[in-house]
């Protein structure tokens, strides 16, 4: 019995598709492969007489419709890209939509948790680890890495002229060179004891048959979620790195060349979900705080007076006028002399005017 894969491989109609994705790393051709099958199956139409001609707007707009009732904005995407490669390959003019995906919502590994892998995962895992948070490399990336391109006695370390995604090069710097270097020279220590002429091997990352697969880098990391006590994958070693340079406060075009990203906007869209901690940690950095305008004497801070809340009895600031705790209000304005007073107070201790609300004339009857 023949397999869906081995079926859409022997499909005569799917030739130019094929092509398309000869040059694509393993994993990309089984997910193209795989949002394939998935249209076969929504339409029911067998894997080997499946013809992407029969493809129009509608059907994609049908399909699309239907599916983000389930999947995220990234599955959704993938769905997309793989409709507008069939719409280029075979003149199909279907206008596809693509979603934002917003990184800031999906999980990442913080430089803590970092720390704690390398104490407590295996040395290899940990190794591995370290060298993709502290460089965000993809496991593509990390995989094509030959020895001669480790920069390791450069006054700052790096990596030179790595493969990155479009089949673009660029160097990229390792950040906490001091806690990766001793780890990587310790795998490439470890790799030539465990693996018959790993010397001659010239690929940095291989697995212990001496092949650079990437399940090989997933694998490891995987192992490393007990740890953390959740599923990690290397995707969220590469969102951590960018979410930790962004509390650094390096600036976004230092940022972008550490992460490899083509333009400033990708830097800044994935990973910079600006709030006002980072103004105030700007403003602390970069502004003395003892500098202050000619002639203009500091304001001093007012002592804070606290009282309760009358309905839950939580602490509250004699200024506030809503509740933190329970969020009912607990100050209302005096309609004479338009001073706060006390919600629960029948009379303003101010002037003597009956403050009890009273009810608007709508509200008998309700």
């Amino acid at each position: 019995m023949t397999s869906w894969r081995e079926e859409l491989m022997g499909n005569e109609h799917l030739q130019a598709l094929r092509d398309h994705i000869a040059f694509k790393s393993e994993r990309t051709q089984s997910a193209y492969l795989f949002t394939v099958k998935q249209i076969c199956d929504f339409f029911k139409v067998e894997y080997k007489e499946f013809d992407p001609k029969v493809l129009d707007q509608e059907k994609y707009d049908t399909f699309f419709s239907t599916r983000s009732k389930e999947l995220k904005r990234s599955s959704l995407n993938l769905l997309s890209n793989v409709f507008k490669i069939l719409s280029n390959l075979y003149g199909l003019d279907i206008k596809t939509r693509l979603l934002k995906e917003i990184d800031k919502h999906t999980d990442y590994i913080t430089f803590s948790e970092l720390q704690e892998i390398i104490n407590k995962a295996d040395k290899e895992a940990a190794a591995v680890a370290a060298f993709m948070f502290c460089t965000g490399l993809r496991p593509v990336s990390v995989l094509s890495i030959k020895k001669e391109q480790l920069m390791l006695n450069a006054k700052h370390p790096y990596v030179k002229g790595v493969l990155l995604k479009g089949g673009r090069r660029q160097d990229i710097i390792i950040m906490y060179h001091e806690i990766v270097k001793p780890l990587l020279n310790w795998y490439l220590q470890f790799k030539s004891t465990r693996i018959k002429d790993y010397d001659k091997n010239e690929y940095v990352f291989v697995s212990q048959r001496g092949k650079t697969t990437e399940s090989y880098i997933y694998g490891l990391i995987k192992a490393c979620s007990t740890i953390v006590g959740r599923n990690i994958s290397p995707r969220m070693l590469r969102k951590g790195l960018g979410v930790h340079t962004k509390e650094l406060g390096l600036q976004d075009e230092v940022r972008r060349m550490i992460m490899a990203h083509k333009d400033l906007k990708t830097t800044i869209d994935a990973y910079s979900d600006y709030n006002i901690k980072d103004i105030v940690r700007e403003l602390e950095q970069k502004v003395p705080q003892n500098q202050g305008i000619t002639g203009v004497q500091p304001s001093q801070p007012q002592s804070t007076l606290t009282e309760k809340c009358p309905f839950c009895g939580g602490p509250v600031e004699n200024e506030m006028l809503l509740c933190p705790h329970c969020w009912e209000e607990i100050k209302i304005v005096c309609d004479n002399c338009k001073r706060f007073v006390q919600v629960n107070w029948k009379k303003c201790p101010y002037c003597g005017t009956d403050t009890e609300k009273k009810k608007d004339k709508f509200e008998y009857a309700l």
